[in-house]
């Protein structure tokens, strides 16, 4: 795993590349916003994985400080012709909802916090048409699949009972494990291929994987926004890339339970 201090391999192994030539499928967890550390992080990736294909798990722009470096960092991305690709978060549903209801002419100051302050940042850094634009493309997409159905990339997870076939959209978007309960990839078996999400915050990243090494889920929200690290996922690779937080949550951001159940408000970089 490339070390969030140094930005090095400390394993010692090299840069690996996509098999079959093609590019690497590199995800990226939760950003919320936090503009300056995805740039950080994509410049890892392109430095590990040249000409990579992201994917954004969801939940782009709300809780960070710069939304509109989020929207330009993607824009920037696609004008160097490499793909990007965006799936939607619970939180891409709630901001596009409530710019919508601003455009039909809502009062700003009746939106809750969260979009309130994101598209007042979009708005004063001139990219609110932008944002509008991706978090659109988002939310049209539940999931990205691998045409052979090797891996998944959504926000939220599966319901292991159900399959990935029959879990409901809203579910691949919103499910999260009531206080106590085992999460959903604690009681999935692999039969869907490997899972990558986001949505819920973890202390360190989480990868499964099955007797023989092989990943099959995969949780990549390490809540930057609240002071943890952001992180990527290369997905042929099986290789961890972050950069690290700021170790404090972002100002008027509430942390998850998660997090104050460890007793701490900054978060540990995975490792």
């Amino acid at each position: 795993m490339v070390s969030p201090r140094t930005g090095h391999d400390d394993s010692g192994a090299g840069r690996a590349p996509a098999r079959g030539g093609r590019p690497a499928t590199v995800a990226i967890g939760d950003v919320h916003g936090c503009g300056a550390h995805l740039e950080r992080l994509l410049a890892l990736v392109d430095r590990w994985f040249p000409d990579a294909r992201t994917i954004f798990v969801g939940d782009l722009f709300t809780k960070g400080p710069e939304p509109g470096r989020v929207v330009r960092a993607i824009i920037d991305r696609r004008a160097r012709g490499l793909r990007v690709d965006l799936v939607c978060g619970n939180h891409d549903l709630r901001l596009l909802g409530a710019i919508v209801r601003l455009q039909a002419g809502a009062n700003v100051d009746l939106l809750p916090r969260a979009e309130r302050v994101a598209t007042e940042l979009l708005q004063r850094a001139g990219l609110m048409r932008e944002a509008t634009w991706l978090l659109t493309e988002a939310c049209d997409r539940i999931e990205e699949r691998h045409p052979r159905g090797l891996w998944t990339v959504m926000h939220a997870g599966i319901d292991p009972r159900l399959g990935i076939e029959r879990t409901p959209d809203d579910l691949k978007v919103h499910l999260k494990a009531i206080e106590g309960e085992p999460n959903w990839w604690e009681r999935y078996d692999g039969s869907d291929g490997l899972i990558v999400v986001g949505h819920r915050p973890v202390l360190e990243p989480i990868v499964l994987r099955n007797r023989d090494g092989k990943a099959y889920a995969a949780n990549i929200d390490t809540g930057c926004a609240y002071g943890g690290a952001l992180t990527a996922y290369c997905i042929e690779a099986d290789q961890l890339m972050q950069v690290p937080g700021d170790g404090l949550p972002m100002p008027g951001v509430e942390l998850p339970a998660s997090f104050r159940a460890a007793g701490r408000g900054a978060v540990r970089a995975g490792a």
